[in-house]
């Protein structure tokens, strides 16, 4: 859940500002796809606690997300969006890639070579 929302709100913001999302469909979909089969991977695979079976069951009238959990998603999809914000708008200064992002640069040049864009973008990612 948080790498869905940080993500959504940092293309929104990259196009907003950029004009372009520093990731494609195909990497959004990478990026989702992993998140989502690891986590599910990680309750499949977990033993429920003897007491957690005798529990009484969830209502169809309670809600899904308790307030403890919209605070703990909220902060980390924060604290995710911080981080790929930086590291795009900084990134390139911060790890001495000589890449202006703005204009959109071209994945790889006339040689086929990749781009600084192409390592930028990988640092995203």
């Amino acid at each position: 859940m948080t790498i869905n929302i940080s993500c959504l709100v940092f293309v929104i913001l990259s196009i907003i500002t950029l004009g372009f999302s520093p990731f494609t469909v195909f990497q959004l979909l990478w990026i989702n796809l992993v998140m989502d089969v690891l986590a599910a991977i990680a309750y499949a695979t977990e033993h429920p606690h003897p007491t957690e079976l005798r529990k009484e069951r969830i209502k169809p009238k309670d809600k899904i997300f308790t307030p403890l959990m919209w605070r703990a998603i909220s902060s980390q999809a924060l604290y995710q969006l911080l981080v790929m914000l930086i590291l795009l708008y900084f990134g390139p200064g911060m790890f001495n890639i000589k890449y202006e992002f703005y204009p959109e640069k071209a994945l790889r040049s006339a040689t086929n070579e990749p781009t600084y864009r192409l390592q930028h973008q990988t640092l995203l990612f």
